[in-house]
């Protein structure tokens, strides 16, 4: 073979090894990119009497329509209830299902759901949702209850060094508007800045002032779902010093 040959012969040859280098990098910048976008969904599934519920499903919806196919499912939760699912950030919504059949099909007798899709904004590498999962009749009876009962919410106001605040009370409003009197207030908290407030279901802002109606006391702390008890809702007030 001629020496032009043999060089032509070798140029090709490094050309196209250039090529699948570039392909293979390629590939692994871009799965790199796609590992680094997933999260993890992970939490528990319970009944109504707080029983760990074995072989349950959690179903992620990239909308709130949820009677169609999900997105992503998880594995049966295990014996403890437990589930863990890895998928990509965003915007979902998420229902659990206790399902004799395996499929997206309606709701049969003996069948337990956790009821109305809950939202989940994921944007972090982790994230936890428990859910309760009931039959029909249980989640008629767990409705007329959540009609006639308030939920209990516990917790301690601390400032922003950790430290417990007293001599306030905690507030619960529907809206953001703190100049208003509050929806919902507890009783002044104790010396460790614990309290204790009652509220209906629905959505919250929460928040701790020293007078009534709190006005520019404190500044609101957090936003709250209330379906179920909340315990350990620590609420950190700060202080607006005005100018």
């Amino acid at each position: 073979m001629k020496k032009h040959q043999q060089q032509r012969i070798l140029q090709v040859f490094c050309t196209a090894l250039f090529v699948i280098l570039l392909t293979v990098g390629a590939g692994v910048q871009n799965s790199a990119a796609v590992a680094e976008e997933t999260s993890v969904l992970k939490g528990m599934v319970s009944d109504v009497e707080d029983r760990a519920v074995e072989g349950a499903m959690v179903y992620v919806y990239t909308s709130p329509e949820v009677r169609r196919a999900a997105e992503f499912i998880s594995a049966p939760t295990n014996k403890d209830g437990v589930y863990s699912l890895v998928m990509p950030q965003g915007q979902y919504w998420v229902v659990a299902r206790l399902k004799k059949a395996e499929d997206f099909g309606p709701l049969m007798p003996g069948d337990k759901h956790s009821g109305d899709p809950e939202e989940l904004e994921l944007e972090s590498d982790e994230a936890e949702m428990n859910f309760v999962v009931a039959d029909l009749k249980e989640a008629i009876r767990m409705k007329r209850e959540t009609m006639e009962r308030p939920f209990k919410i516990t917790g301690r106001i601390i400032d922003e060094d950790g430290k417990p605040v007293t001599d306030v009370y905690v507030f619960a409003n529907r809206s953001e508007d703190m100049a208003r009197i509050p929806d919902y207030v507890s009783s002044w908290v104790s010396e460790k800045g614990v309290y204790t407030l009652y509220v209906p279901s629905g959505e919250y802002h929460l928040g701790g002032a020293s007078r009534f109606p709190p006005g520019d006391a404190y500044t609101l702390s957090k936003q709250l779902l209330v379906k179920i008890d909340k315990t350990d809702v620590d609420i950190v007030v700060k202080r607006v010093v005005k100018k």
